[in-house]
């Protein structure tokens, strides 16, 4: 069942205790955020559950359900049969409001606990009731005819239609799911929410403004969608700013800005920033001894001492660190740097805390996926990462962030160097193999798919053709080195961002009969039996040559 007001939702939550299960996203978390502060607000209980994967999801659905009657899924479950999964009870009421899609037809079209939660504004495209679970309805008229009038003649004419049916059913099926992608961001629709409860801030917008741009830059929308979203924020910035005073110092002030593709420059060295931000690395090839002399070409066009670029960004010379953006917008243009700058948003309170959405984006990933930490505990630690007072764990997120930043430069270098990176003629992989000093820093599935896309831009730096190609990164799981996870991406020149590997893993590991199992929320992530691994890509490439 769709619900498209999403007042409609809360009240219905807050009703009684309702049990919140939220996806170890961003973007989960965000809209978690914005959601709770809501609910403290109106003295709603609730019992938190964060989950990393479809099993985590089953069980904390099963340990507590039986004490909630109203179930609250946060940026997951969308594309799963909730009714088959979950089994939920009669009178359970199941609000999914998921990111993830296609959706499953079943929630979509489920008329009792299940309750999809979608914006009127997203156009949904699914496919007509009728024409997918009108079968058995069919059936019962068909015998009811075959016993009224006993004719042949009667049954010859009606088994062709339902052929027709069946068929014309199976091609809708696999058009709808062929293709994942996302939606609205979650914590969008949370603001959204507060906006039309009239209890929005500035804070709010924050948290979901970090959505967005998590969505933007890991290539999960297109730069026109998250253009048109920008729009719409900066219209809630300007409506915020008017409503109430934002001269006081404490004040949180929310501004437009045109943001740099260079990874927590602010608090980095310019130099080390464009060494190891994924943009600027791959074009200039910064592996590579000619790359490093371009950079150093480039610095120079800028008219920069190396010297300023080797030091700290707050601590470079005033009118340089004032005027040095604009500087390398004009520069980019000539070294092939065209998209180096993008739309976004800052956030400041008092004199000197000043961070943009990218910044606290990469601390509160770095801290969220944190192999070192436990699922519950790494997601309260992000949590706390996104509140804007608690300067000290922004900080050591931000340092965690610069580590990781360095880890994938060192892989993706690792990789080309030793030429591991193989073209297999429908798509383009690597494997992390088991013994490498990174292993571990890419435990986790969303590192591993943010490693695939730094190796798929630097490897299309070198080798264009390979820009029309999906990339799969595959490495052994460190606490079960018996499996391996394999994740992948839609192709870098492509401008959908929607990707067909989901369904395509699932067909090639079912043709050979791998060991697999999909456990992650994201359809183009799966864990792997290592001895099936080879066997897996063999199918894989036969699958997508045809």
């Amino acid at each position: 069942m769709i619900v498209n007001d999403i007042l409609e939702f809360y009240r219905e939550i807050c009703k009684e205790r309702v049990l919140i299960l939220v996806s170890t996203t961003i973007d989960g978390l965000c809209a978690w955020k914005i959601l709770q502060s809501l609910l403290h607000i109106d003295n709603v209980q609730y019992t938190l559950i964060p989950v990393d994967g479809k099993s985590h999801l089953e069980n904390a659905f099963r340990t507590h359900s039986d004490q909630n009657t109203v179930i609250v899924l946060i940026d997951c479950g969308g594309n799963l049969n909730i009714s088959e999964v979950l089994e939920p009870l009669p009178d359970s009421q199941i609000f999914v409001l998921d990111s993830h899609t296609p959706y499953d037809l079943d929630n979509v079209y489920d008329g009792e606990n299940v309750k999809m939660v979608i914006p009127q504004t997203f156009d949904l495209e699914v496919p007509r009731y009728e024409d997918i679970y009108e079968e058995d309805s069919d059936e019962e008229e068909v015998s009811r005819k075959r016993r009224r009038e006993e004719e042949e003649e009667e049954e010859d004419s009606i088994l062709p239609k339902k052929e027709r049916w069946r068929q014309k059913r199976e091609e809708l099926l696999y058009t709808y799911y062929e293709l994942s992608g996302y939606s609205s961001a979650v914590s969008l629709m949370m603001f959204d929410l507060a906006w039309k409860m009239s209890k929005d801030s500035r804070e709010y917008l924050w948290w979901s403004i970090i959505g967005v741009t998590d969505q933007f830059l890991n290539c999960k929308i297109s730069r026109d969608q998250y253009v048109s979203v920008c729009g719409t924020v900066q219209q809630h910035v300007q409506r915020l700013t008017n409503q109430s005073d934002v001269s006081s110092v404490n004040e949180i002030k929310i501004k437009y800005s045109n943001e740099l593709r260079l990874d927590l420059y602010r608090h980095w060295t310019l130099m080390e920033s464009l060494k190891h931000s994924a943009y600027t690395a791959s074009r200039f090839r910064i592996w590579t001894s000619k790359g490093k002399k371009k950079l150093n070409e480039f610095l120079a066009d800028m008219g920069l001492p190396l010297l300023q670029c080797k030091q700290n960004f707050q601590s470079m010379d005033m009118e340089i660190r004032r005027d040095v953006c604009g500087w390398i917008e004009v520069t980019a243009q000539k070294y092939g740097l065209e998209d180096i700058s993008y739309s976004s948003f800052e956030l400041q309170y008092g004199f000197a805390n000043k961070f943009c959405a990218a910044d606290l984006l990469s601390a509160t990933f770095s801290v969220l996926t944190n192999p070192m930490l436990d699922t519950e505990a790494a997601f309260l630690k992000a949590q706390d990462t996104l509140n804007r007072c608690n300067e000290d764990l922004i900080n050591s997120g931000i340092e965690q962030s610069k580590s990781l930043c360095c880890s994938l430069l060192n892989q993706v270098q690792a990789f080309i160097d030793m030429k591991q990176v193989v073209c297999t003629g429908p798509f383009v992989y690597a494997v992390i193999q088991e013994g490498s000093a990174e292993l571990e820093v890419f435990a986790h599935p969303c590192r591993l798919l943010k490693l695939c896309r730094c190796l798929q831009e630097a490897y299309c730096a070198t080798t264009r053709k390979a820009a029309t190609l999906p990339f799969i990164i595959a490495s052994a799981l460190p606490l079960d080195p018996e499996y391996s996870c394999v994740a992948g991406v839609p192709p870098l020149a492509v401008d959908s961002h929607k990707s067909y590997l989901g369904r395509a893993f699932q067909q090639a590991s079912d043709k050979v009969e791998a060991t697999v199992e999909f456990e992650d929320f994201e359809p183009s992530v799966m864990q792997i039996k290592s001895e099936d691994k080879a066997k897996f890509f063999d199918a894989l490439t036969a699958l997508l040559m045809t």
